[in-house]
């Protein structure tokens, strides 16, 4: 165990390093806003899905026939549910996206650095004029064309259920005119055991546990297993209210959540999009 840890802590920081100078230089270069972003996306992307790969972290992705997210014509705001820091890599893997976090983790190490150089979106949402600057930028990025990624229950949880979602960003997916897409992410095995509350807190990150006392937990395991299924999109026009559109969000990703297993019936009517077959 103690081997492993030290094996994948020495490739991580690694490519740490190497990720920041990637971000750099494509922050550096001359180019667009637009340009810029979709390099840092595609950064973020590919190093999530290496960062996966050594972390032991198998995603299982339920899509459309036509290959998933990648291959629509519209961007969306993503909400997902919230359970660890590696959500960040589950869906930066799947759906190429800028992630909304808070200005907290901004200043959380190393966690806050890597957002940064990813081009993440921070936000406080208890600064009233802050907020609607933020809402703003959120406005900017979904209208020129980009995914943006958002963790609405606004923090982790232990993994018993979904907590309510936060609605004050949706307001930019409504002024753009933005479809919502629900995203549901299940962590399914830990070391080929399903998660319990015996081997949950070596992949939940949640309450007072630094990112220094947790990351060690996860290095020490072998594999786990997460399924991560995006839902239905949800309209978002001028008339629906950001409570509805986070109400309806939350209910079909709590439903996605703590179904097990799904029939293809059962699938399709809470609202999954999957190919199941």
């Amino acid at each position: 165990m103690l081997i492993r840890i030290v094996l994948k802590s020495i490739i991580i920081f690694l490519l740490l390093p190497l990720y920041a100078m990637i971000s750099l230089s494509i922050m550096a270069l001359p180019a667009s806003r637009v340009q810029k972003r979709a390099r840092l996306i595609g950064n973020v992307s590919f190093f999530a899905r290496l960062g996966l790969r050594i972390l032991g972290i198998h995603v299982v992705s339920r899509r459309t026939k036509r290959k998933g997210i990648r291959t629509l014509r519209s961007n969306y705001l993503v909400l997902a549910n919230h359970l660890s820091y590696t959500d960040i890599l589950i869906v930066g893997s799947i759906i190429p996206s800028v992630f909304i976090t808070s200005v907290e983790l901004k200043h959380t190490f190393p966690l806050g650095l890597l957002a940064w150089f990813g081009g993440s979106i921070f936000v406080e949402r208890r600064s009233p004029a802050g907020l609607r600057r933020e809402i703003g930028e959120i406005e900017q990025v979904l209208s020129e064309g980009t995914a943006v990624a958002l963790f609405p229950e606004g923090t982790t949880s232990n993994g018993e259920t979904v907590r309510l979602f936060k609605n004050s960003l949706i307001t930019a997916a409504i002024r753009t005119g933005t479809n919502l897409l629900p995203v549901c992410i299940r962590y399914r095995t830990v070391n080929g055991q399903p998660v319990n509350r015996e081997n949950r807190d070596s992949v939940y990150y949640y309450g007072g546990t630094t990112f220094f006392e947790h990351m060690p937990k996860l290095l020490a395991l072998k594999s786990v297993q997460v399924e991560c299924v995006m839902l239905r999109p949800i309209s978002a026009h001028q008339h629906n209210s950001r409570k509805d559109l986070a109400a309806r969000a939350h209910a079909v990703i709590n439903a996605a959540y703590h179904e097990r297993p799904l029939s293809r019936r059962r699938a399709e009517h809470a609202g999954f999009i999957a190919d199941l077959r």
